[in-house]
């Protein structure tokens, strides 16, 4: 059943991976040629800080959008704006022109996930809709750190990284426009208001807030600190893909664990692992590799914790709640992604590269604390009653908060 449905959905995977593979060089290339253009850090970090913002807008503006042009309009529409925007930046090398083409890249890469997410929905069926958004994960994860490869491609200085990314937002457009797609009908979910979703899960919702503070102000001047660590364009690009790669490898191992324990347990291991090696490269000099590697295992215990977060408040819920609770937790996870860029750039300017692992052990520090202090106050829940992991892609999924609301119900009718 799953490869009959592969041969009719296999363009929009493929699309995905292009779309991946453009933003992900962008975003490294637009911190890194930030930097080369004399822009300040902190310029830097509010430049960048405006994909976040556009991610958040996109959210709230982009569902009415699909419903009133349609899945494919719409998706060919976004993917042609996304791919302007970046010449847009060849063109004006200027901090405010960058800000606004940030802005619609934000807005238009998270309004084509929203589509798809829409495709994926309406193809899938019970059986199979989680194996279909594993592999989207797959794709999308596999796309942002192969992105980080094709920096070294050519000189950041010159234009040519910035035509190759447009070129992969604007080819993301041949495999969905040349290949006979059913447009899905579309429907705005009802969202469950932050209230509630604090009273269910304060762990849960300061799990996928906070490490937004991380996550993108890594996404967003990590470059910074690998030039002001001495990294040449080559080791750039290596430090950016290890980070994501292991993040994204560890998603699997992690969620695993987290299912057969209480999940806070795994959050403070993560922010433990975090903490102790920021702590270890801030007091020790290491070699290049050994940099790199300690540099990796940072991400592969920085990235999972938004979907942990996920997790820990999907137990929480009733599964009838879990598909309306995605838009507030877009709105937690947003606000805080949009101040993340800015706020470490903050500390990288007042203490140069030992101020991004300080930012980094501080937001670990933070929701550490506030986690081990929930774990006096409210109960663990049982492991028959826990809703299963699901990876994340920074973002949440009304796919995936159907997967993991789907499995929970069919869990709830077994006990019964």
């Amino acid at each position: 059943m799953l490869t009959i449905v592969m041969r009719s959905i296999w363009p929009i995977f493929l699309g995905i991976l292009f779309i991946s593979l453009g933003n992900g060089l962008q975003g490294t290339l637009s911190s890194w040629r930030a930097d080369y253009e004399g822009f300040s850090v902190i310029t830097t970090g509010l430049v960048m800080s405006g994909y976040f913002l556009g991610a958040f807008a996109s959210s709230m503006l982009s569902p009415a959008q699909i419903k009133k042009t349609g899945q494919i309009r719409t998706y060919a529409a976004y993917a042609s704006i996304a791919s302007t925007a970046i010449l847009i930046q060849i063109l004006f090398i200027e901090p405010p022109v960058w800000f606004i083409s940030r802005f619609l890249s934000g807005f238009c890469v998270a309004g084509i996930m929203i589509i798809v997410e829409g495709w994926l929905n309406s193809i899938s069926s019970n059986e199979n809709r989680g194996q279909l958004f594993s592999i989207h994960m797959v794709v999308v994860w596999g796309g942002l750190a192969m992105g980080q490869g094709l920096f070294v491609v050519d000189n950041p200085a010159g234009v040519s990284l910035f035509l190759l990314a447009s070129i992969l937002l604007s080819v993301s457009l041949i495999p969905i426009l040349l290949t006979e797609i059913k447009a899905p009908d579309t429907e705005i979910q009802e969202s469950l208001g932050i209230k509630a979703l604090w009273k269910s899960s304060p762990s849960g919702v300061i799990t996928l807030g906070v490490s937004g503070l991380a996550s993108a102000g890594f996404f967003g001047v990590g470059t910074i600190y690998a030039i002001k660590s001495g990294l040449s364009v080559s080791e750039t690009a290596l430090f950016m893909t290890l980070f994501i790669g292991f993040g994204a490898a560890s998603q699997w191992p992690l969620g695993w664990l987290s299912d057969k324990i209480d999940r806070r347990k795994v959050i403070l291991l993560c922010c433990l692992v975090v903490t102790s090696i920021c702590v270890l490269l801030s007091l020790f000099e290491f070699s290049k590799t050994v940099f790199l590697i300690l540099n990796g295992l940072i991400g592969a215990f920085t990235l999972p914790l938004y979907s942990l977060g996920v997790a820990q408040t999907n137990d929480r819920l009733k599964p009838s709640q879990m598909v309306s609770a995605s838009g507030t937790i877009i709105f937690v996870y947003s606000l805080f992604a949009a101040l993340g860029p800015f706020s470490m750039s903050y500390f990288i300017n007042l203490f140069d590269e030992f101020g991004f692992l300080l930012y980094l052990a501080g937001v670990h520090v933070l929701i550490a604390i506030i986690v081990f202090g929930m774990m006096f106050i409210t109960d663990d829940v049982d492991e028959s009653d826990q809703a299963n992991f699901q990876v994340m892609a920074q973002r949440p999924s009304v796919v995936g908060m159907e997967v993991i609301a789907e499995e929970a119900l069919e869990s709830q009718l077994d006990s019964d």
